[in-house]
């Protein structure tokens, strides 16, 4: 089956390149195919979905769960993903579930996309405007020094089989980069639109409860891939300079360890500090509290406290950390059980899955 592989800039190849590169579809726990037949039709698929497993395994294969997902979620999403690129394209199911029983031997769902002149175009949300007007949806990271490894962008043909290791040691560094930037813009987006809807304190109480579910889930999965043990001082300040809320060079960041009871963090003078009042867990830094932070090194150490600290230098916002033996150590949330129940505690991401004959 030939590829499509023309010079485009609003085809649905640049679509299809947009799934390859969005953290909607991470590589192998999602496992996309893509076919491109012309600039206006092309077609995807799942071999697996990470997602829909998950959904199924919880629920034990309920319909109305598998449609909640794969239908109410998924219909808008893929629109709004591909009208990104197109504002006529439009993404259309060909078979997904549920399915009423086994899933099909071709894998759970597959797509069309496709963009018609004749398509009503749909008015584009407010919001949009509004996070592409941030610092952060205007942010661009500092180009490292350019390595002969790999692609050094995906401005060339569409590729069906790409894969991140396609990319240059300078650009995966970049990438990895705006991965968490994305986060950010997506959790910033999702606050925005509670605070529009419930008020400041329901965005307030989301921040602590989704920090709080999805901390040992992904703590979990960096301890395994850097090798970070224990609770101790040392392995909350690791786990902090990794974690991708605070996005490097758009967020900047500082850690001291004073000793193994208590620790210090804090972010300096960076883009980040005033971009708008509803910034994703960085709300209520901003703010002077430590909702969200708090979460996160409580995870590490259930008996450990942050308080806010004294401003000093180009340190604006100073967070000490203390391990206090006595205090009552901190439950874990029930939210965390759901998280790692669609898998994502225990994906195995060590290898690539590829099939082109359908």
């Amino acid at each position: 089956m030939k590829d499509y592989t023309g010079p485009l800039r609003d085809g649905v190849d640049v679509i299809m390149k947009g799934f390859q590169l969005d953290i909607g579809a991470p590589h192998m726990w999602l496992k996309f195919h893509f076919d491109v037949k012309s600039h206006d039709q092309g077609f995807f698929w799942l071999t697996s979905c990470g997602a829909y497993n998950g959904v199924r395994g919880m629920t034990g294969g309920d319909t109305a769960a598998e449609t909640q997902i794969c239908v109410h979620m998924e219909d808008p999403t893929f629109d709004a993903t591909v009208m990104a690129v197109n504002r006529g394209a439009r993404c259309t199911p060909v078979f997904r579930p549920p399915h009423g029983g086994e899933i099909p031997a071709a894998g759970p769902c597959r797509w069309e996309v496709s963009i018609s002149d004749h398509i009503g175009l749909v008015e584009e949300n407010p919001q949009t405007a509004m996070i592409e007007a941030t610092r952060a949806g205007q942010f661009h990271f500092a180009r490292p020094t350019a390595t002969d490894d790999g692609l050094a962008d995906y401005s060339g043909p569409f590729k069906r089989d790409f894969r991140l290791e396609d990319l240059s040691t300078a650009m995966l560094s970049v990438q990895l980069k705006e991965f968490a930037l994305d986060v950010h813009l997506l959790q910033r987006s999702s606050y925005l639109s509670v605070e529009r809807n419930f008020g400041d304190d329901a965005v307030m109480e989301l921040i602590g409860e989704h920090c709080k579910g999805m901390a040992p889930v992904y703590h979990a999965r960096m301890r395994r891939l850097f090798g970070i043990e224990g609770d101790d001082m040392t392995a909350i300040l690791k786990l902090l300079q990794l974690d991708h809320h605070f996005v490097p060079e758009y967020v900047r960041t500082g850690v001291q360890l004073i000793d193994e009871q208590h620790g210090r963090f804090w972010i300096e003078e960076c883009e980040a500090i005033d971009d708008g009042s509803t910034s994703g867990i960085l709300t209520g830094l901003w703010r002077g509290e430590v909702v969200g932070l708090e979460q996160i090194v409580q995870d590490i150490n259930p008996q450990a406290v942050v308080t806010t600290g004294t401003a000093q230098g180009n340190r604006r916002f100073v967070y000490d950390i203390r391990i206090d033996p006595r205090r009552e150590p901190v439950p874990v949330s029930s939210m965390s059980d759901i998280v790692g129940g669609f898998g994502l505690l225990t994906a195995d991401l060590s290898e690539h899955i590829y099939s082109y004959d359908n």
